[in-house]
């Protein structure tokens, strides 16, 4: 090969290595910015922003605030209601929650009228179906007191209640550190003569954070 062909083939070589690296170059500095991937999804991969991993504290309201008045056709007065249950659940291990709920409740029905307090220790699971959606199953005991102060001259009454809770919610995730949630609940009495057993559908909303 003469000289002029080898400094030819070598400056086609030279031409396409240039434009190679050119090309890779310019497509990392597409994606990265300040060496962090715009193509990659961080929430896939980012443990502090899923929910339901290890030491995440929740905090929720599974009956929120509820302030009533209830009047029925034919009768006198009303019956009003002030009812609040906040609850506080700790991820020990992923997706692997112990908590509990407080019960504050206030109800007065014309001269007479009740208040109840409990707490209600619990255990839950989360099942991730997608960084969206999830599934969080929660179940656990409550103890009741009520106090019941009926018009005079009838005398006072207590008496304290343990019932068994079951809820499983199908949570949805919009954002990192808020879920909101909705689904079946259970509650059965397992104390006193006459039982009652509720079936029905429970709203919570909350937020979270690592500790």
């Amino acid at each position: 090969m003469s000289l002029r062909a080898r400094v030819c083939t070598s400056l086609a070589v030279a031409s396409v290595t240039l434009t190679l690296a050119s090309l890779a170059s310019a497509q990392e500095s597409s994606t990265t910015v300040n060496g962090q991937s715009l193509t990659h999804n961080t929430n896939a991969d980012a443990p502090a922003d899923r929910f339901g991993e290890k030491r995440q504290l929740a905090i929720s309201s599974d009956a929120a605030l509820t302030i009533s008045n209830t009047s029925v056709s034919g009768a006198t007065g009303s019956t009003t209601t002030i009812q609040l249950q906040p609850a506080v659940d700790y991820f020990v291990i992923r997706n692997l929650s112990v908590g509990g709920s407080i019960l504050l409740q206030h109800q007065s029905s014309g001269g007479s009228s009740s208040t109840s307090f409990g707490i209600g220790p619990r255990v839950g699971y989360n099942f991730p179906l997608s960084d969206l959606i999830s599934i969080w199953p929660k179940a656990g005991l409550s103890i009741a007191h009520t106090s019941v102060s009926p018009p005079d001259p009838l005398p006072s009454a207590s008496n304290t209640a343990v019932a068994l809770n079951l809820f499983v919610p199908f949570m949805l995730h919009p954002v990192p550190h808020f879920f909101a949630g909705f689904g079946p609940f259970l509650d059965t009495d397992l104390s006193g003569t006459n039982k009652a057993t509720t079936i029905g559908g429970k709203l919570t909303i909350g937020g979270w954070f690592g500790t």
